[in-house]
C-alpha cells in the first residue's frame, strides 16, 4: 500500500513539473487556459489537447533560459547587458565611422601664400617700406611714412593723429613693441605676412592705414583721386612718376580717369591676399622686383 502511494505521488510531481516547463515554455503559468485551445486546464496544472510527449519534449528543447526568466517574471540581467552593450558598441562604431566619413567629406580650406609670386610681392613691398634704405624694416620707417603724407598738407591735425595710430597699430600688432631695434628681414616679414594672410582676425584688420593714405592724397576730398593725385602717393613711396601712370592705367578698372576709395582700399588690401598673376592688385604698389 505504501510502495503504490509513493508510486503515486512521484507521478503526480513528475506531471506537475512537466506541466510546469511546458508552461514556461509557452509564457502560461499553470491553471490558465491557451488562447488557441491547444491547451487546456487540469489537475496537475495545463495538459495539452495533443497527448504526444515528443510535442512537449521539443517545446522544452526550444526553450531559452532567457524565457524561463521572463515567465517567472525574473530578467536575465547578465545576457541582457551583454546584449546592452553590444548594441552601444554597435552604435558607436556607426557613429564613428559616420563622424569619419563626415571629416574626410569636409573641404579643406586651402593655405594661402604658398606660390613664388606671392612671396615676389611681398618682397616688393618689403623693399619698398625700407625707406631708410638699411635692409630691414623697422618703426622708424613707418615714421619716416607717415611724415611724407602729412606733410603733403591735405590731413587736418585730428586725420593726421588718427593716421599716426593707425600705422602704430598695425606695426605692434604684427612685429610688436615699435621702438627702433625691433628690425623685420625679408624673411621674417614674409613669415609674417604669411601668418597674417591665413589667420582671419589679423587678415581684417592687416592694412586699416590705406584709407588714411587715400585721405592724404585726395587733396579736394572728392571721394575720388586723379592720375595726378596717384603720382603724388607714388612720390611719397620713393617712386618716379612713369611708374605711378603705369600703374594707374592697371588699377582705373573700368577707364573712367578716376580711383574711388573704396577702389584704392580694396585693390590695396588684395596686392596681399590674391595669387593670380593676372590681377590689377599687382601693381598697387609699384612695378615687382625681379623674379
Amino acid at each position: 500500500m505504501a510502495s503504490l502511494l509513493r508510486m503515486s505521488i512521484r507521478a503526480s510531481v513528475g506531471a506537475l513539473e512537466r506541466s510546469f516547463v511546458s508552461s514556461a515554455a509557452t509564457g502560461i503559468l499553470p491553471g490558465l487556459q491557451k488562447d488557441s485551445g491547444t491547451l487546456k486546464p487540469c489537475r496537475h496544472g495545463l495538459q495539452e489537447d495533443t497527448p504526444s510527449w515528443s510535442v512537449r519534449c521539443q517545446a522544452t528543447a526550444r526553450y531559452s533560459k532567457h524565457a524561463v526568466g521572463q515567465a517567472l517574471g525574473q530578467p536575465v540581467v547578465q545576457q541582457d547587458l551583454k546584449r546592452a552593450r553590444q548594441r552601444e558598441l554597435e552604435s558607436d562604431s556607426d557613429s564613428d565611422s559616420d563622424s569619419d566619413t563626415e571629416t574626410r567629406r569636409k573641404p579643406q580650406r586651402k593655405v594661402k601664400g604658398n606660390s613664388e609670386f606671392w612671396r615676389r610681392k611681398m618682397r616688393t613691398f618689403h623693399g619698398l617700406i625700407d625707406l631708410n634704405r638699411d635692409g630691414v624694416v623697422s618703426f622708424d620707417d613707418f615714421l619716416i611714412l607717415a611724415e611724407r603724407f602729412v606733410n603733403l598738407g591735405h590731413l587736418n591735425p585730428r586725420q593726421q593723429e588718427e593716421f599716426q595710430e593707425a600705422l602704430k597699430v598695425v606695426w605692434e600688432d604684427q612685429w610688436g613693441l615699435a621702438h627702433p631695434y625691433n628690425m623685420v628681414t625679408t624673411e621674417q616679414y614674409l613669415e609674417n605676412m604669411h601668418h597674417v594672410v591665413n589667420d582671419r582676425s589679423l587678415r581684417s584688420k592687416a592694412h586699416e592705414f590705406l584709407p588714411h593714405l587715400f585721405q592724404a592724397v585726395d587733396k579736394d576730398k572728392k571721394g575720388y583721386i586723379t592720375v595726378q593725385e596717384f603720382i603724388i602717393f607714388f612720390e611719397c613711396l620713393g617712386l618716379g612718376e612713369q611708374d605711378a601712370i603705369e600703374s594707374f592705367k592697371i588699377v582705373d578698372i573700368n577707364g573712367d580717369g578716376v580711383v574711388s576709395a573704396e577702389e584704392f582700399v580694396k585693390l590695396g588690401r588684395e596686392y596681399f591676399l590674391v595669387e593670380d598673376e593676372a590681377h590689377p592688385s599687382k601693381v598697387f604698389w609699384g612695378p615687382l622686383i625681379s623674379p
